[in-house]
């Protein structure tokens, strides 16, 4: 399996306690390091490198948002038409376009440029980078050639983003039980901080 934007390895070593083994690349020399030594094999590897990539996946996975990071998600989407096997998985997780905690949180902190900022379908980071938030069917669109999409769920809809800091860990707690019924009803799952799409290959 492959993990895109691996990160420091959290998700990749889930997996490899499971018996999966895995593979990760991350934009981020550091993040990477903390990676392999974790006993992940991973590279430091923009993921618009990966086109150059010859491998063959049972599955992918994308936390975090990394795909955010890309302005387009066509040349992904190809990629990984052509390295994922028939029958093999995608779980891609993408900040959504529509936040309600951030869009209340700000709007209470009278900052309603920050409120709406995803509905641009673009930001900059706190490091500098740039964000995009892509709508649900734009991402659906772009896998749509080989893909099929089996299921997306929201996360994030009960549990506010990190910077929400007000609420203590007893009320976290009971908002993620929450989390986990209301990130399946239609509406509320597009209102989440994150969106998780599960695809098959065709």
């Amino acid at each position: 399996m492959l993990d895109l934007g691996c990160g420091t390895g959290l998700d990749a070593v889930h997996l490899q306690s499971r018996g999966v083994s895995v593979y990760g690349i991350d934009s981020s020399a550091q993040m990477v390091e903390v990676a392999r030594r974790r006993g992940i094999e991973a590279d430091c590897c923009p993921i618009e490198r990966l086109q150059y990539f010859d491998l063959r996946l049972d599955g992918v996975i994308s936390n975090f948002g990394a795909l955010n990071c890309l302005a387009s998600l066509a040349s992904i989407a190809d990629t990984l038409g052509r390295l994922v096997r028939s029958g093999g998985h995608l779980a891609l997780c993408f900040m959504s376009r529509v936040c309600l905690w951030e869009t209340a949180f700000y709007l209470l902190h009278g900052k309603a440029g920050k409120a709406f900022r995803r509905l641009r379908g673009r930001a900059n980071s706190s490091v500098g980078a740039t964000v995009f938030y892509h709508s649900g069917a734009a991402i659906v669109s772009a896998f749509q050639k080989d893909f099929r999409l089996l299921d997306f769920c929201g996360i994030g809809v009960a549990v506010p983003p990190s910077y929400v800091t007000f609420l203590t860990d007893w009320e976290v707690e009971q908002l993620s039980g929450l989390d986990q019924r209301l990130g399946r009803l239609p509406i509320l799952r597009s209102l989440a901080d994150h969106r998780l799409y599960i695809f098959e290959r065709t």
